[in-house]
Parts: structure tokens; C-alpha cells; sequence
């Protein structure tokens, strides 16, 4: 009788371990990229999704945000901006920017909070609405004469004439705010 632990015997066991383990590991490869290639899949549907979250955000802000500008800067179509259009702008942005705040990095909300303070003097006290750093009377213009709309002699409240932001830095500021948001929708130049 031949003996069992023959070399023979133990290359046909081997044979039949590496045979079974072929494709046994080949599987579980297999099964470990599929995975991770569906990890991969959903974090680029993830991020797709909060890009177009963004820029729905942006479509909606960007407006409210060049007509702050064209109002204390004296350009565009300034003239066409009232004090409660102005009011309500800031509403309506700090309403979108403190709702969907976490869905951008920090740094676009810092930017919008350095620009939306240069514009208004802020908590004027209980139930009264931020104060606009503006002048009435200016160089550039007169908004009780030139504007489109019929002024009304309560809004001269609304303006914080003493502490009036430069030209310069509103759109310093502003400029930083929008290329935060350029970066936040991955439009990098």
C-alpha cells in the first residue's frame, strides 16, 4: 500500500485548495470593487446634487445681492431700488442664507455676514428693522428727487447717515461674497 503523505497527495490537495481559492478570492475582489465603485458612484450623485442645490441658491441670491450693490454704489439701476426694496432684500437673503447655511462652507456665510454689516446698521432696537448705511443726498444722486418710484419722508428713518460704508469697500465686500459662491459651485477659473 502506498503511503498517504506521499508528495504526489499533498501537490493534488494543493492543487484543489488554489483551485477552490481562485476564484473564491477572485469573487470577494470582485465583490470589494463593485462595492467601492458604488460608494464612489453615490458620493458623485451627492455631490452633483448639492451643486445644483447651489445653484438654484445662487439664481435666487445673486439678483438680491447686485441690486444691494447697485443701490449703494450709485450705479446700475440704483434709482429703480426703494428703501423697502432694500429691506426686503436683506430679508429675503438673510432668510435663504440662514436656512441653507450648511449647505456651503463657512467662509461663503462669513462673507455675506462681513457684507450684509457693512450695508446696515444692525439691532436698532426691538421690533425695528436694520438701518440702511446710506446717504439720501449724495454726490451721486438724490433718492427723494431721482428715483422711479414716489418717495416717502418716513424712510429718511431708515437710513443710518452717520456711519455710511465706503463705495469702495461695499463692492470690496461684495466681490469676496460672490467669489466665495463662484467657488462654493465649483466654477473655478
Amino acid at each position: 500500500m502506498q503511503p498517504f503523505n506521499t508528495p504526489w497527495n499533498s501537490l493534488e490537495i494543493v492543487k484543489l485548495v488554489l483551485g477552490v481559492l481562485t476564484p473564491l478570492s477572485v469573487a470577494c475582489l470582485g465583490w470589494l470593487v463593485a462595492r467601492r465603485l458604488k460608494r464612489l458612484e453615490l458620493v458623485q450623485w451627492t455631490n452633483q446634487r448639492l451643486i445644483e442645490k447651489r445653484l438654484t441658491l445662487y439664481d435666487t441670491v445673486a439678483p438680491q445681492l447686485n441690486a444691494l450693490l447697485c443701490f449703494y454704489t450709485w450705479i446700475g439701476y440704483w434709482k429703480d431700488i426703494s428703501p423697502d426694496d432694500v429691506i426686503r432684500a436683506k430679508r429675503d437673503l438673510d432668510r435663504t442664507f440662514h436656512i441653507y447655511r450648511y449647505l456651503f462652507d463657512e467662509d461663503v456665510y462669513d462673507a455675506y455676514h462681513t457684507f450684509i454689516h457693512a450695508l446696515f446698521e444692525m439691532h436698532t432696537g426691538p421690533g425695528r428693522d436694520a438701518r440702511i448705511r446710506s446717504l439720501i443726498h449724495a454726490p451721486d444722486g438724490d433718492r427723494s428727487v431721482h428715483g422711479t418710484y414716489e418717495w416717502n419722508a418716513a424712510w429718511a428713518e431708515r437710513f443710518s447717515t452717520a456711519n455710511v460704508t465706503d463705495k469702495a469697500e461695499v463692492v470690496l465686500h461684495y466681490t469676496r461674497l460672490m467669489e466665495r459662491l463662484r467657488v462654493a459651485l465649483g466654477a473655478n477659473r
